[in-house]
This record gives C-alpha cells, sequence and structure tokens, in this order.
C-alpha cells in the first residue's frame, strides 16, 4: 500500500517543527537578520495546498494581480533594493505570532530552511538531528511534487513549486 504524499509531507513538517518552534520561539524576535522577510521562499504549490485545507491567507494571495510587477519586486529586493521605503521589510504572512501557514503545511523553502544563527547556537546533536529532518522534509517534498507532475503534468510548475 502507497502512502499519501501530502500526508507524509505533512508528518515531516511536524517532526522538523518541533525543534524550529523550541528555537524561534526564543531567537527569532531579537534575530539581527531574520529570514522571514520579503523576498519570501514561498512557491504557489504552498499556498494552494494551505488553502485546499481551508486556510485562508490575510493578505492577497501572491498569485494573483501583476506578475511581472511581483517578479520586478523581487528582483529589486534580491539586489539589495528597498520595499516600500523599507529595507528588509518582514514577510507578508508574517503575524504577530509568527508564520500565518497552518504549523504542517509551512512554505518549503522557509521550513527547510536552517539558518547561520541555527547553526551557530544550536548544540551538535540538536543541529544534527534537524539536518536529518530537514533531508526527510526535501524527500516527502520531492515525493509530493512527483505526485503532483504525474496527476496534473504541466499544470504543476516545478521551478515554482
Amino acid at each position: 500500500m502507497s502512502r499519501n504524499p501530502l500526508e507524509e509531507y505533512r508528518r515531516a513538517q511536524r517532526a522538523l517543527r518541533k525543534d524550529f518552534d523550541a528555537f524561534t520561539s526564543v531567537h527569532c524576535a531579537t534575530c539581527p537578520s531574520p529570514c522571514c522577510v520579503r523576498p519570501a521562499r514561498i512557491a504557489p504549490t504552498d499556498i494552494l495546498l494551505a488553502e485546499g485545507i481551508g486556510w485562508r491567507a490575510r493578505v492577497d494571495s501572491t498569485l494573483s494581480g501583476d506578475a511581472v510587477e511581483q517578479a520586478a519586486g523581487r528582483a529589486a529586493l534580491a539586489l539589495g533594493g528597498t520595499f516600500e521605503d523599507q529595507p528588509n521589510p518582514p514577510c507578508e504572512y508574517l503575524g504577530s505570532t509568527g508564520c500565518t501557514f497552518p504549523k504542517d503545511l509551512r512554505p518549503f523553502g522557509c521550513t527547510a530552511y536552517i539558518c547561520p544563527i541555527m547553526h551557530e547556537r544550536l548544540d551538535r546533536k540538536t543541529l544534527g538531528r534537524m539536518k536529518r529532518l530537514a533531508r526527510a522534509l526535501s524527500e516527502a517534498h520531492d515525493t509530493r511534487m512527483r505526485y503532483l507532475h504525474k496527476r496534473h503534468g504541466k499544470d504543476i510548475d516545478s521551478d515554482t513549486a
């Protein structure tokens, strides 16, 4: 019997989030170089999956609007520009208590990222466990994407997922 790729992905996220949440609750508020800024590591499939289980963004979806304008804005930020006169504005999905995505369907690019502060401040055992869990999440993500490609073919863009 094959496993449900989405449930495996969500299980892998929950496992990794345990360590992430313990760290981020202590360190993110005072981080000198926060990673929850624009441009964020959010793919359209991240939004669609979360919306598929009933989550609703409190901001306009990144899937709407002028794609060229969005791409230009992301490029400007990536090149060290500003957004609305703010250097490194916060991610539009960041709320007062952290990420507003469901805990087990956070954007893959965000969830799999082990930041430099984690490398600096975590003990070797915890960091090793987080790296293993991030690899498991990456494998679950790859399986999920292969399943989506198999079911929907070219309707799913792997460059944005």
